[in-house]
Formats: structure tokens, sequence, C-alpha cells
């Protein structure tokens, strides 16, 4: 088997894992960890190591281990064997080899895992691995503690992650520019705010209006992509949408080359990447809001030189056609996407 990092390159691998039916009562899809990830990497609160897990160039799962450095605690807070895959031992199988993992990278430490009492399935799998119980009246908290003279040499091929601790990949982000600011903005009023680990409930319960779903990413894949983001090199931050306090959307802020957009080639761009407001917000003037907040922030060149500010509408979208149109923007072409290409025009 192969561990792979989830990152950039595969992002949309973790799409094609499912587990039976039955067994989505005990666990939330892997998009909704990488929603999380990303909030748990920009504050700082824990290392999200998620694999990908294949076999002759076939998808067998999915593991997600979160690291609590400072607990010395390794979280196994996700493990998925794919549907088609499963009652074959691959479930064991991945659990050794992430156990062995964690003995040869880190050396030492406690690993945990919480799942409901009547998920027998993940109840078998920990007993037989030699994991103790800690039973309470509804989740059971299997526990294991491990040092490096557990295992032998690894005979598992784990992808090389290049950090050991959240706050290595934190100041990682941090040099590349992709790290967000704390507040952009009247804090009493429309502002971007840095996405802490309580706003990831609201974004994963927030819903775009039914008109809508056509032509925009849905509030978790976009979260989820976040996440992703973070491997590569270009430049992509994202903040919540927030009125005061109160969190009501998302907004994504690339910095560029404008390859992808007519004539813009070698130069670099400020992209409106992505605005959402969650339906229950809508037609409260946030979304305009927050695109005049956008406009004046990147006017500051906040993240780097660049001339021109661009977007990209999905063709058939009119209201949002009409609504950057009333800002300045002028239709330039098609993106590499063919969707309609705007630029802002002084």
């Amino acid at each position: 088997m192969k561990f792979v990092n989830v990152t950039d390159k595969n992002f949309e691998d973790i799409f094609l894992v499912s587990a039976k039916y039955e067994q989505w009562q005990y666990v939330k899809h892997q998009i909704f960890d990488m929603v999380n990830n990303y909030a748990a990497v920009i504050n700082g609160e824990y290392l999200p190591i998620p694999f990908l897990v294949y076999e002759n160039d076939n998808i067998i799962g999915f593991v997600q281990v979160n690291y609590f450095d400072r607990k010395n605690l390794y979280e196994i807070c996700k493990l998925i064997v794919q549907e088609t895959e499963q009652n074959k031992g691959y479930g064991k199988q991945i659990l050794s080899e992430i156990i062995k993992w964690l003995c040869i990278r880190y050396g030492k430490g406690t690993i945990a895992a919480n799942y409901k009492k009547s998920n027998s399935i993940a109840d078998k799998l920990f007993s037989r691995s030699q994991f103790k119980k800690n039973v309470s009246e509804a989740e059971i908290t299997a526990v294991m503690e491990i040092n490096n003279r557990m295992t032998e040499e690894l005979e598992s091929e784990f992808e090389e992650i290049p950090y050991s601790t959240v706050d290595e990949f934190a100041d990682k982000i941090k040099k590349s520019g992709k790290y967000p600011e704390e507040i952009i903005g009247n804090k009493d009023g429309i502002n971007f705010r840095k996405i802490n680990m309580k706003d990831c409930s609201k974004i994963i319960e927030f819903k775009l209006l039914e008109n809508q779903e056509d032509y925009i990413m849905p509030f978790v894949d976009s979260m989820a992509e976040s996440y992703s983001d973070l491997f590569e090199e270009e430049i992509t931050v994202t903040y919540g949408l927030c009125n005061g306090e109160e969190l009501v959307g998302l907004i994504e802020i690339r910095y560029v080359k404008g390859k992808d957009f007519p004539d813009l080639k070698d130069k670099m761009v400020y992209e409106l990447f992505r605005i959402l407001v969650d339906k229950e917000h809508q037609n409260k003037g946030y979304g305009t809001r927050g695109i005049k907040l956008f406009m004046d922030y990147v006017r500051k060149r906040p993240l780097g030189e660049a001339n021109d500010i661009v977007l990209s509408v999905v063709e058939g979208n009119n209201v949002a056609l009409s609504l950057y149109e009333s800002f300045g923007f002028k239709i330039i072409g098609r993106d590499k996407y063919e969707h309609i290409a705007m630029k802002y025009v002084q």
C-alpha cells in the first residue's frame, strides 16, 4: 500500500472514497475534515495529516491523524475503507501501518480514537489492534501508548510530509504570503476575519439559494479547497465574510499571475476568486459591501504589486454580472474555463 498526503495534487481523489451507506451514521464525509483542517492550521490548533491510501493506483481508503504536539497526542479522527474493498483486511492493515509510521516519525506519544459505542466495526478494529478502551455512556475512546521500539523497519510507502508540527506548517504559510490577517475592515461593520475553529460548524451548515447552485461552488467545497490551496505555489487567502461579529459568508482572494485571463499572461493580478453569502443572510447588502471592501483592500496592494483586478462569472449568472459591472468591471473575454472574464477598468 501507498500512503499519499492530501494536497492540491490529489485533492479531488477524496471524493472517490466512499463507505457503505449504513456506515455514514458514524462518520462524516472526509470533505468536512478538510474544512476543519484549514482552520486548524491557520489557528495553530493541531497538525492535520490526511492520507489517501492506494494499492496499484487503486484507491483503498482514507485515514487522517490530527497531531496535537503540545500534548504528544495523535488522534485518528477518520479511517475509511473504500466500500468495494471492505472485508479484505485493509482496515487492520491501514491502522497497523499508521501506528508503525507514527512510531518511526515521532518516536513516542499517545494514539487515540473516539467512536460511538454502537460502532461495532470500529470497536472490533481497535480491540484487535491492542488498544485499551475507556468507555463512557455513549462513546468509546481507544488509546495506545507508542514508542519507536515497537516496530521494525517501515514496509509501506509513506509520502514524505515536509513539516512536523502545526507551527512549522503555519510558518511556511506565512513565508509564502498565504496566512490571513486577523481582520480586514471595520470590526463593527462588514469585515473579513480569519476563520476560527468555531466558524467551521457554521460554514458546514451554510447554503446557497436554489437559483445559485448551478453557478457557485457550495460553501463546504469552497472551504475544503482552501486547505488544498495551502500547498499551491500561488497565493490564495480565505476569510470569513462578517457583519460585525456575525459570520455571514466566505471570501477568497488570490494574488497570482493572470495566465487564466486574456492578455494578462505575464502580469500579476488580484483576483476576487470567490465571494459567498449564506442564503439566510442574502438580500441584506452583505455581498455588495463585501465587494467594496475587497476593492478598497486590494488597491493597497497588500500581497504585492499588481495593477489589475480581475474575476470570473459563470455563463448565465446575470445577477452577479450586473453587480460586478456596477463596480466598474468590464468583460474582457473568457478565462481558461470558458467563464466570463472581467477586469476592473478605472
